[in-house]
């Protein structure tokens, strides 16, 4: 494997990742489980086109440095790759039950995913440029979204102390941020290993 290859299969995937949580966020918002449930069918069909090629590489005795480098990062990407699936499996429940967020748990969400989304679009192109200042955006987007929900948190845990948010809407609520802060803190790491 040449590491340009290496750069393409992972810039490949983050470029398919990129749309898929366009409409996750659309699909969240207009409470649109057909939407969620075809996110959730590109996730996974794109995560079973990348998989023969992976095991592949995992399976020969003998690596060169640059397949020995593929390995470590896809186990960096497998964390980023967990929590996309949690969060729109988690996402699709919401919607199919019918469950109902405060406005503020929406507004909560709505500013996780757009930094997410913007994480997840500086580490596609830090992948194919290694641009230090777009490595730098995406660690500091780590940062402003693990505060930011740690916040959420907090402030979503009175709320629920005092009534104004329902057990099912917590669970699922707590459920979104820490599926996006996995992420977060996933696409850090990734871009420190690239």
């Amino acid at each position: 494997m040449e590491e340009k290859e290496l750069i393409q299969r992972f810039h490949g995937t983050f470029e398919a990742i990129i749309p898929i949580l366009q409409d996750v966020y659309k699909g969240f918002f207009a409470n649109n489980p057909a939407l969620l449930k075809e996110c959730l069918s590109k996730f996974e069909k794109m995560h079973s086109a990348i998989l023969p090629f992976v095991e592949k590489v995992i399976a020969e005795k003998e690596k060169d440095p640059v397949e020995k480098r593929y390995v470590n990062l896809v186990l960096a990407f497998q964390p980023i790759a967990l929590a996309i699936d949690s969060l729109i499996n988690r996402m699709l429940v919401k919607v199919e039950s019918d469950i109902l967020f405060s406005e503020k748990a929406v507004r909560d969400i709505k500013s996780l995913l757009e930094i997410t989304y913007g994480q997840c679009r500086d580490a596609k192109d830090y992948i194919l440029t290694k641009n230090p200042h777009l490595k730098d955006n995406v660690l500091a987007a780590k940062e402003k979204l693990a505060e930011l929900a740690t916040e959420y948190d907090v402030v979503h845990q009175n709320r629920l102390i005092t009534g104004v948010c329902m057990p099912k809407a917590s669970y699922l609520y707590i459920d979104f941020t820490h599926s996006l802060k996995r992420i977060s803190r996933g696409l850090a790491d990734f871009v420190e290993k690239a």
